[in-house]
């Protein structure tokens, strides 16, 4: 086996994770499989081990170069940058590096910072295919991380003349090249190319998996959406996933799960109603399954995310999870709740009345509603006239005002509802309202 079209084509890049196909299921155990279900089952330590090994021992087993070149991949989204440029660099020294383990070693190094050699690498890509707009999206994105905007504008100025089709990754390509030059503009100040970079980028990828939408009206382009784009919180966690603990916890001090459950215990019959059946909205990877575990008879959990999905399920605190849409999966559940659990999952909704409304029918009289949200001084124009506003941070922060005038029209009383810092970001405290409701 000597070419990168010998494997099936789920090995010659990461897995195409769908509601349908999650991390680990592609057939038989094959190394990229059996690296991602290290990843879903949490096993850091042992995913990493496996690459070096399978990297090590490629030329014996006939492994081409795309497998290696995935498993870099694998260990970049575990926060791993260095190791899988040594797996890579490896490759260019034996002359064996196609140009696709090029771009993988090329977001190694970037991500190492050592942007200087990420141009390098990429500069040998563009020999090998000069038109291919995949080569020109990194080097561009190489640019921007060596502060080279001129050059990375007439890196992604080209991807718009050379991917042409109407095709949809020529389209995926278009409007990461647009998006791109949106990001630019606006770093410029350049408010009216921006907007319009980010119009087109929206007009090709009409699930906005980059978030143009946010970015839109960020500009005053166009009105904030009452939610981001289902695809695009897919998308941002399908590639956080394999490092959202040890990033979360560690580098962040997040104390989500841990403080929503001070405040459901702190709430006056919250725990003489254990065990309940409960449900995790935004399960994530499954701390929040971790932490009220002792009070559930049953637990489900949905996610957008089938990356986060499968962690959760390789937690073991969940009897089941779904990955798809949390309104859909209210609205299709068999049974009512005693428990919703929403974890800093409504920063991503903005208007809550269609989540209330599902959680009208999806809760039990006497059931719970345990959820976190950043919180807004309710000072901005937004947030006056629609009680959320988005934040700094591409997030949905909402006022106290607003969750109460929800609850009273929806038959929730609020037992508890308290200001708390459930993570820092940039060195600063991100205050979060953290509320327990209980449903008439």
């Amino acid at each position: 086996m000597s070419r990168d079209d010998a494997l099936p084509p789920g090995l010659t890049a990461n897995p195409p994770f769908t509601d349908n196909l999650r991390p680990g299921d592609t057939e038989g155990e094959d190394p990229l499989s059996r690296m991602e279900r290290f990843i879903a089952e949490g096993d850091r330590e042992g995913a990493i081990a496996h690459a070096e090994t399978i990297a090590a021992a490629r030329k014996q087993e006939g492994w081409p170069a795309g497998l290696v070149a995935s498993l870099a991949h694998c260990l970049i989204d575990l926060g791993e940058p260095v190791r899988a440029g040594v797996l890579l660099e490896e490759l260019m020294q034996s002359g064996e590096a196609n140009a696709r383990a090029m771009l993988v070693l090329a977001r190694a190094f970037s991500l190492a910072e050592r942007h200087q050699e990420a141009l390098d690498v990429l500069n040998e890509a563009s020999f090998l295919d000069g038109r291919s707009a995949e080569v020109l999206l990194a080097l561009g994105a190489a640019r921007i991380a060596a502060e080279d905007m001129a050059r990375a504008v007439a890196d992604f100025e080209r991807v718009l003349r050379v991917a042409t089709g109407d095709n949809g990754r020529e389209a995926d390509q278009r409007a990461e090249a647009h998006f791109r030059l949106g990001e630019i503009w606006t770093a410029l100040d350049e408010r009216a190319r921006a907007a319009r970079h980010f119009h087109n980028s929206q007009a090709e990828d009409a699930a906005d998996r980059r978030g143009a939408a946010i970015r839109l009206a960020e500009l005053d382009a166009q009105p904030a959406p009452a939610r981001a784009s289902a695809a695009y919180v897919r998308a941002l966690f399908d590639g956080y996933a394999p490092r959202y603990d040890g990033h979360m916890v560690e580098a962040l001090r997040y104390r989500g799960p841990e403080l929503l459950l001070e405040a459901a215990e702190a709430a006056d019959g919250f725990c003489s109603g254990a065990p309940y059946d409960a449900v995790d909205l935004g399960c994530g990877t499954g701390l929040s399954g971790k932490a009220f575990a002792k009070h559930c008879r049953s637990l489900e959990g949905v996610d957008l995310s089938p990356r986060m999905c499968a962690a959760a399920e390789a937690s073991g605190f969940y009897t089941k999870v779904t990955a798809g849409d949390l309104l859909s999966a209210l609205g299709a559940a068999p049974r009512a709740f005693g428990l919703a659990i929403a974890c800093d999952t409504i920063i991503y909704l903005g208007d809550l009345e269609p989540l209330f409304g599902a959680l009208d029918k999806a809760l039990l009289p006497g059931g719970w509603f345990i959820f976190s949200t950043e919180r807004s001084d309710g000072l901005s124009q937004e947030a006056l006239e629609r009680g959320f506003e988005m934040g700094p941070s591409r997030r949905f922060r909402h006022t106290e005002g607003y969750l109460a005038a929800l609850a009273a029209r929806h038959g929730f009383a609020i037992r508890k509802l308290g200001t708390e810092t459930l993570r820092m970001e940039k060195r600063q405290p991100v205050l979060s309202l953290v509320c327990a409701m209980r449903k008439a």
